[in-house]
């Protein structure tokens, strides 16, 4: 079966996916964030929680749905606290372990069962994806520049390309989880350094849910 898309627009857009997956966002901080507490697995669980996520976004844009989100001014305002809410939660998270981590002694981690920590690692991913309605946006307002009318099947063209974004970003992602578990052996054997990654996560975090917070519907 031939895929209804245009070869020419379709060598743009890997071009243009490959460069921007590559830019910071919250997804990104969250893997390397999970990858360096938890390990090079949690890094690739929360990798996970983010391509289903995307894939989500994806079928959400070919049917319709992520349009009326984005014309409606109140689900688009829900989505947008809500998620800003989310991420406000786990940057001011980071923050309080760092106030709580102040002037105590390092104690032994204790160990929660894998497929706990696996499961909320992969709820976080996904909600953070989720609940980011810029996420919404871009597949409105950048994924139709490369779809091509005259071959028809819009809707799977949409979903197409809006899942070639969720490999290509969870492609990025692993790598970012293997490469920076594999120095957290290295880094994180002082206390200080483990705090204070905490509290750039904690600000950036914060950061991000202002940025949300801020976003309108004309963000394309």
């Amino acid at each position: 079966m031939t895929l209804p898309l245009d070869p020419h627009l379709l060598q743009l857009y890997m071009i243009a996916v490959c460069v921007l997956v590559l830019a910071p966002g919250p997804d990104s901080l969250l893997v390397l964030t999970r990858s360096i507490a938890d390990g090079r697995q949690a890094g690739v669980v929360a990798t996970l929680g983010i391509c289903v996520g995307n894939m989500v976004h994806a079928l959400l844009a070919a049917a319709g749905i992520s349009a009326l989100i984005a014309a409606s001014t109140t689900l688009f305002d829900l989505l947008r606290y809500a998620g800003g809410a989310y991420l406000a939660w786990i940057g001011l998270r980071s923050l309080w372990n760092v106030w709580a981590s102040r002037g105590a002694e390092p104690a032994p981690a204790v160990e929660a069962p894998p497929s706990a920590r696996a499961g909320r690692v992969f709820v976080q991913a996904l909600l953070t994806n989720l609940l980011n309605p810029k996420v919404i946006l871009f597949q409105l307002a950048f994924v139709p520049q490369f779809i091509a009318p005259a071959l028809g099947h819009v809707a799977l063209q949409t979903f197409i390309l809006g899942s070639i974004i969720s490999v290509l970003g969870g492609i990025y992602l692993a790598g970012v989880a293997a490469l920076s578990a594999g120095a957290a052996r290295r880094v994180l054997s002082s206390p200080r350094v483990r705090t204070a990654l905490d509290g750039i996560a904690g600000v950036l975090f914060l950061g991000f849910a202002v940025r949300l917070l801020l976003t309108d519907r004309k963000f394309a």
